[in-house]
């Protein structure tokens, strides 16, 4: 009985990590994607930014990835896309002003690994159901 109740303990523990982590990655995502996204995608991920107008191409609606994969958001894919590993002619160019060069500019290295696993988390919490 004391090893089940130590194993419970251990395990809520654990889920509240688990969860405080989780909560802090959507956090970080939320902020990044406010910061480096939400000019050309929209606050809301729809494609409806405030410089749409401006752009040859316009911003995909980010709401509908899963969607539009078979019901499957694929976060290699998505985190392909982030820091410029895919070039899909239908996007436009893997060069997206702004963010793109932040996020290049810091491949490799421990935080863009972070900040692009936070808004890959961040982009699957906002898709569509």
């Amino acid at each position: 009985l004391m090893i089940a109740a130590f194993t419970f303990v251990v395990f809520v523990g654990f889920q509240g990590a688990t969860s405080g982590q989780t909560k802090d990655r959507l956090e970080r995502g939320r902020k990044l994607y406010t910061q480096y996204c939400a000019s050309c995608h929209g606050m809301d991920g729809k494609g409806s930014g405030p410089v749409k107008a401006a752009l040859k191409v316009a911003p995909t609606d980010l709401t509908t990835l899963a969607q539009r994969n078979g019901g499957k958001f694929s976060a290699q894919d998505v985190q392909f896309h982030i820091n410029g590993e895919n070039d899909i002619p239908a996007d436009g160019t893997k060069e997206m002003p702004v963010w793109g060069s932040y996020f290049r500019s810091t491949a490799g290295q421990g935080v863009a690994t972070l900040n692009i696993n936070a808004l890959t988390k961040y982009l699957e919490a906002i898709q569509v159901k």
